[in-house]
């Protein structure tokens, strides 16, 4: 359990699931090929990244179904102001927090033993 929890730190903050010592960026974006490390190859097949939009979707959209139930709850009579205030921190939220659902995503690829493995290629 505790090398669960480790892989999907690592991986949420930007280093390699598998050593914890190779980044995973070399850009806010942009993934490396392979660990500098220990050399295993991030990405290999070309949907991998699909999950990490995924979980970014997801959390978003959770932030603005809590946000806007809130609103409505909390001051319905300012809710236009409100909506453009929630859709510019979700918004903020989507852009800013792709990197991290990015490198969490390696850190799930890495427990299911997909990572470093080319189902391109089979």
């Amino acid at each position: 359990m505790q090398h669960f929890f480790l892989s999907l730190w690592r991986g949420f903050s930007g280093r390699c699931p598998v050593c914890g010592r190779g980044r995973v960026f070399y850009a806010y974006y942009k993934v490396r090929e392979r660990c500098e490390h220990c050399g295993i190859q991030f990405e290999a097949s070309s949907g991998q990244s699909t999950g990490g939009m995924a979980i970014n979707l997801v959390l978003t959209l959770f932030l603005g179904f809590v946000g806007g139930i809130l609103l409505v709850l909390n001051a319905p009579d300012q809710l236009f102001l409100g909506l453009a205030a929630l859709l510019a921190v979700m918004t903020l939220f989507h852009v800013v927090f792709y990197r991290f659902a990015r490198g969490l995503w390696l850190g799930i690829i890495t427990l299911t033993g997909d990572i470093g493995t080319n189902k391109d290629e089979q």
